[in-house]
């Protein structure tokens, strides 16, 4: 029986010995078990009964002995390579554009717009200086009479929130849809005060981590009208159907 303990307590302290060893870059060293390895990741946990287990980039380790004295060096190239590829999926989240075809319509907007860090969705808040370009821009026709339709002086705005969900995995341009909301008064309208919903879908060009990026997209959806000083001719407190289609450049940083 004396024998069958020493037995027991030798294989114990085996056991207890039996463990990898984890040499750290910055000198520390772990002891435990290696669950498995990946082609950057050690998994690691510190007892053999232990539930949590730790990932290990390789890039903080010189070696790693296992149980069996086998030794795994891990080269400083290959720590290299790790980081390079890190900087290359960095990208430029914020964007400041301007959508210069709408100022034939007697509009001046400028988006600001936040992307998730992946660029996967984009939240844009645009903000428009409305005017009334007829007679400004253009001639306001022939009409002189006295039923032809008075402009407007000075300027109001408009201003609204997009959300678009980028897809597909081409590099330089993206599709996108996702819901379009603004709320204001557009003077080219008549001094028209309104709110209204579109589904907007379109295209973006340009790189992630690129600084010059453009947008072309189209919204139907519909209108309510608040306010409007045009009489008979639009009802207020009424709904229309409406389309947009908008051009945006900016850049990105």
């Amino acid at each position: 029986m004396q024998k069958l303990y020493i037995f027991i307590f030798l294989l114990f302290t085996l056991c207890l010995n039996a463990q990898d060893k984890l040499f750290f870059k910055n000198g520390k060293i772990k002891k435990g078990f290696i669950v498995s390895t990946s082609t950057d990741v050690v998994y690691f946990k510190n007892s053999d009964t232990s539930l949590q287990i730790f990932q290990i980039p390789k890039s903080e380790l010189i070696l790693v002995e296992n149980y069996k004295g086998d030794v795994f060096i891990y080269s400083k190239k290959k720590s290299r390579q790790i980081k390079d590829t890190t900087q290359l999926s960095t990208f430029k989240q914020n964007a400041l554009g301007i959508q210069p075809l709408g100022i034939f319509a007697g509009r001046v907007t400028f988006v600001y717009e936040r992307f998730t860090k992946n660029n996967s969705v984009g939240f844009a808040f645009p903000l428009s200086l409305t005017f009334d370009p007829s007679g400004k821009l253009y001639s306001s026709g022939i009409d002189t009479s006295g039923s032809a339709v008075k402009r407007l002086s000075g300027v109001n705005f408009i201003g609204g929130v997009d959300v678009n969900f980028y897809m597909g995995k081409n590099e330089t341009s993206k599709f996108f849809v996702g819901p379009r909301i603004r709320y204001g008064t557009d003077m080219f309208m008549e001094g028209i005060e309104a709110y209204s919903a579109q589904t907007q879908f379109g295209w973006k060009y340009g790189k992630d981590n690129k600084p010059f990026i453009q947008h072309l997209s189209f919204g139907f959806g519909v209108v309510r009208i608040l306010s409007s000083p045009a009489g008979a001719r639009i009802s207020s407190k009424q709904s229309y159907p409406w389309f947009s289609m908008n051009y945006r450049l900016g850049i990105k940083w």
